[in-house]
């Protein structure tokens, strides 16, 4: 069951990242809490934005697909994508952004300080 529930966040958690960054304003007409194309740093961003949550979605999604094919090298990917994600959560920050930046920090902590899932708790 843990394996099929951290399979599940490793893609959603992907996931999200093309909704807030790649996809389109909304259709209803409302603004969004936050502009995501903004960098405090870089300004307006949109392409570095979406080729960023692009590159960290598409590396969570392969983590969680390397977890699914019992690969080894699931944990190297994952902790890159939560790298790529916390530069992109960084780069755009807004404080709607908080705690996406805690869970990909939780995934690079756990996976690389605490040993965390262990391998016979998902089987890889």
């Amino acid at each position: 069951m843990w394996r099929i529930l951290f399979i599940s966040f490793l893609a959603a958690h992907g996931l999200v990242h093309i909704a807030v960054w790649a996809m389109p304003k909304s259709a209803d007409g409302k603004e969004p809490p936050f502009d995501a194309a903004h960098s405090w740093l870089l300004g307006d961003a949109r392409r570095l934005a979406i080729s960023l949550a692009i590159a960290s979605a598409a590396l969570f999604v392969i983590a969680a697909l390397g977890l699914v094919g019992h690969a080894d090298w699931w944990r190297t990917v994952a902790v890159v994508a939560g790298g790529v994600s916390i530069g992109l959560m960084t780069l755009f920050f807004n404080p709607w952004l908080v705690a996406g930046w805690g869970l990909s920090a939780g995934i690079i902590a756990g996976i690389v300080w605490f040993a965390w899932p262990s391998q016979t708790l998902v089987g890889a």
